[in-house]
C-alpha cells in the first residue's frame, strides 16, 4: 500500500506561521499606505486629508513634481525593508539576509529619527518598524541572525567600492541632518543651495515689479525659504534622503561580507543610488535633486556594484562545478 504524499508549502509550517503572517500583515499595510496616497486625486478624500503623505495624488492631480523625490525616496526606504522580508517568504533559513536588510533599514530610520528629533510620520514608524523587530523575533533562523558575521567571507572589491561611495555618501548624510535639524546643511561636497537642493525654481530668480523695491523682494524671497524650508523639516524629508544615503552603505557592507542569499544585498545597494539617480534626472527641478553629474555618478556606481556582485557569484558557482 503507496503512501499518500501531500506537498505543503514552506509558509504554511507550523514554526514559520507567525513569521509568515507578520511579513504579510507588512506587505499588507505597505499595499494599504500607498492606495491612501493617490486617493485625494481620486477625489475619495479632501486634499489635506493625507498632508503627510498626499504627494503623489498632487502629482497626478496637477502635474507638480516639486516633493516627488522626497516621497520617491520615503517609498524606497520602506519598500526595501519590504523587499527584504517578502524575499524570506519560501526559504527564511536560506535566505536570512533579507531581514538583515530590513532590521538595518529600519535601525537607520530608528536612529536618524532620535538624532534629529523627527518621528514624522509617527504612526508608519510604530506600524513597519514594529512588523520588522517581530518578524525578527519570530524568524526561523534567529541563530543564523545573530551568529552570521562569525562565518561571513569578505569580498574585498565590493568593499572597497563602499568606502569610495561612503565619503560623497556621508557628506550628503550630514548635509540633509544640518536641513533637517536647520543649522543650514552646509557640509563637503553638498551645498544648501537652490539648483540642488530647491530644484531650482526659488523665488529670487523672480525680477522685480515696477513698483516694488529690491529691498521687498529680498523680505519675501527669506520668508519663503524659511517656510519653505520648514514645511520640509516638519515633514522629515531631509532627515529620509539622510536614511536613504546611509541605507546605501550599510547594505552595501552588509553583501561585502555576503551573509545567507546575499545578493539580494548587492542589488539593493546597487538599486537604491541607480533609482535615485535616475529620479534626479527625470526630475531636476524637484527637491532635493542631485544634479546631472552626481546622478550619472550615483548611477554607475550602482550599475558597477550591481555587475561585481554578479561576477563574483557567477565565479563562485564555477568554483564550485569544477
Amino acid at each position: 500500500m503507496s503512501k499518500k504524499f501531500t506537498f505543503i508549502h514552506p509558509i504554511f509550517v507550523p514554526g514559520r506561521r507567525v513569521f509568515s503572517l507578520v511579513v504579510l500583515t507588512y506587505l499588507g499595510w505597505l499595499v494599504f499606505i500607498n492606495a491612501l496616497m493617490f486617493l485625494p486625486a481620486l477625489g475619495l478624500l479632501p486634499d489635506n486629508a493625507l498632508s503627510a503623505m498626499g504627494h503623489f495624488g498632487k502629482f497626478l492631480s496637477t502635474g507638480d513634481t516639486h516633493d516627488l523625490i522626497h516621497e520617491l525616496v520615503f517609498a524606497l526606504i520602506v519598500g526595501t525593508a519590504a523587499i527584504g522580508l517578502l524575499s524570506q517568504l519560501w526559504k527564511p533559513k536560506e535566505k536570512f539576509a533579507g531581514q538583515l536588510v530590513a532590521l538595518i533599514v529600519w535601525g537607520a530610520m530608528i536612529l536618524t529619527a532620535a538624532f534629529t528629533n523627527n518621528w514624522v510620520p509617527q504612526p508608519l514608524f510604530i506600524i513597519f518598524g514594529g512588523l520588522t523587530i517581530l518578524a525578527t523575533v519570530f524568524h526561523p533562523a534567529r541563530r543564523d541572525l545573530l551568529n552570521w558575521f562569525s562565518v561571513a567571507t569578505l569580498n574585498k572589491t565590493l568593499l572597497t567600492l563602499v568606502i569610495a561611495a561612503a565619503i560623497p555618501l556621508l557628506a550628503f548624510t550630514f548635509t540633509n541632518i544640518g536641513l533637517q535639524t536647520a543649522d543650514g546643511g552646509n557640509s563637503g561636497f553638498f551645498e544648501h543651495n537652490p539648483p540642488t537642493f530647491h530644484g531650482g525654481d526659488s523665488a529670487a530668480n523672480q525680477e522685480p515689479s515696477q513698483n516694488q523695491p529690491l529691498d521687498s523682494i529680498n523680505e519675501v524671497d527669506t520668508d519663503n525659504e524659511a517656510d519653505h524650508d520648514q514645511k520640509h523639516i516638519a515633514l522629515g524629508h531631509y532627515r529620509n534622503i539622510a536614511v536613504l544615503a546611509l541605507l546605501i552603505i550599510l547594505v552595501g557592507i552588509l553583501a561585502s561580507f555576503k551573509p545567507g542569499d546575499w545578493r539580494l544585498a548587492a542589488w539593493v545597494a546597487g538599486f537604491l543610488p541607480i533609482l535615485f539617480g535616475l529620479a534626479s534626472i527625470i526630475l531636476p527641478n524637484a527637491e532635493s535633486s542631485l544634479g546631472v553629474i552626481w546622478s550619472l555618478v550615483a548611477i554607475v556606481w550602482g550599475v558597477v556594484f550591481v555587475a561585481v556582485a554578479e561576477l563574483t557569484k557567477n565565479a563562485h558557482t564555477k568554483h564550485k562545478e569544477s
